[in-house]
Order: C-alpha cells, then sequence, then structure tokens
C-alpha cells in the first residue's frame, strides 16, 4: 500500500498525485475528501508511483540519510554504493563501484575525497580542453557551490562546484568546455554556442542532463 508524505487539502474538486525528485508523495485532495477514498486513489495509482520511484532511485536522487552506509550516489554518471566499516581510511572499490568510508566522522571524510578528487579530474581536463580549445585560464578551484555547476570570472578564474563529479565524464567534459568557452565570450551569445559546439557537438544533450539532474545539486 503507498503511504503518502504529505496530503494537502484545498477548493479543489479532483485527486491528484505528485512525486518529487527525492521519490516523495504528495497528494492534493479536496478539503472534505474521506482518507479512504485517498487510498483508493493511491491503489489506482500505485503502479506508475512504484515506477517513478525505481526511476527515480536508479538516478541516484535520493537525500542520504544520517547513516550513510547503505547509500546510493551517482559517481562519474554511476550508481556508488557507500559502505560505512571499521577502516581508517577512504576506498574506493572501482570493480565493484563502492566507496568504503571510515565510521569516524564519515561524512566529513566523504566530502573531503570529493573535493580532492574533483580537483584532481578538473585541473587534469581544464587543462587539456585548454590545449585542445587554443585558450588559456587563470586558475582552477573546487566550491561547494549549490546554485551552479561552474562559473568563469572576468579575469579567467575558472570555478567548479564540486558536485560536477555527480556526472558522467562527456557531461563533466562539457561544463569544462562552456567554462572555457567563457574565457573567449563572456555571455551566452550565438558565437559563445557556436564556439562551444565546435568542441561539443551535442552541448544540447550534455545540458539537458544538468537540467534533468540538478536536484542532485542538493546531495551532500
Amino acid at each position: 500500500m503507498i503511504t503518502p508524505d504529505k496530503i494537502i487539502r484545498s477548493n479543489r474538486k479532483t485527486l491528484s498525485v505528485s512525486i518529487d525528485h527525492f521519490g516523495s508523495v504528495t497528494v492534493r485532495a479536496p478539503r472534505r475528501c474521506e482518507e479512504k477514498r485517498i487510498f483508493a486513489f493511491l491503489s489506482e495509482k500505485e503502479e506508475w508511483i512504484r515506477r517513478k520511484q525505481a526511476e527515480i532511485k536508479g538516478a541516484g536522487m535520493a537525500l542520504p540519510p544520517e547513516n550513510l552506509d547503505g547509500y546510493s550516489f551517482l559517481l562519474l554518471g554511476k550508481p556508488c554504493e557507500i559502505v560505512v566499516d571499521e577502516g581508517k581510511r577512504v576506498r574506493f572499490d572501482a570493480e565493484e563501484y563502492k566507496l568504503y568510508l571510515p565510521k569516524e566522522n564519515a561524512r566529513e571524510r566523504l566530502l573531503k575525497w570529493l573535493k580532492e578528487n574533483a580537483k584532481r579530474i578538473l585541473c587534469s581536463l581544464t587543462e587539456s580542453k585548454a590545449r585542445e580549445m587554443g585558450t588559456a585560464y587563470r586558475s582552477v578551484s573546487v566550491t561547494s557551490a549549490k546554485t551552479r555547476w561552474g562559473s568563469c570570472s572576468y579575469h579567467n578564474a575558472l570555478h567548479y562546484s564540486f558536485r560536477v563529479l555527480y556526472a558522467p565524464r562527456e557531461v563533466i567534459e562539457y561544463i569544462v568546455v562552456h567554462e572555457l568557452a567563457h574565457t573567449k565570450h563572456k555571455d551566452h551569445s550565438k558565437a559563445f554556442w557556436d564556439f562551444v559546439q565546435v568542441f561539443v557537438p551535442d552541448w544540447r544533450e550534455k545540458r539537458k542532463w544538468l537540467k534533468a539532474h540538478g536536484v542532485l545539486m542538493e546531495i551532500f
């Protein structure tokens, strides 16, 4: 049986159900609608609700619980499971795609690991893409920004959110190309997008992925 996370009553005449980016179920109902009718409605919609929740879970769109053990999140576009153990250091198993965290200060250690690896990957990618594009930049920094994946300052200092690490590598490459393109074009003019397209012909698809997965910015 589906149990709604929230029931919102108003002067509406019909029932509706929605699922947010994290799989929470919200029912909107008339003010005097009996719970019996609400649960009957949810029963009719159960197959659709379960399917949507499964899609969301598969995309790594779930807020992490306090205890991170067993939680899965997207790492380079693939679901990665966290295992909290008695170890002394963070370990990543690339074959099983599992990230082992020490029990002590697990969340802080995870964030440190994500930021360090984001910096390593982004510095390397930015350097290689800059050579390919014939562009120059001042510096690369990794931030904890939740409102944008990357940015380029007036003086060509590049800033990336460590959360870029959640995206598939080809999407990360698009983010890097996008910011490097701003070293030549400070706006989003046609000239800017024409320049981006030379190096990422399917940039629209990469942009769609980022918009569809923007909710991942809320994780950690």
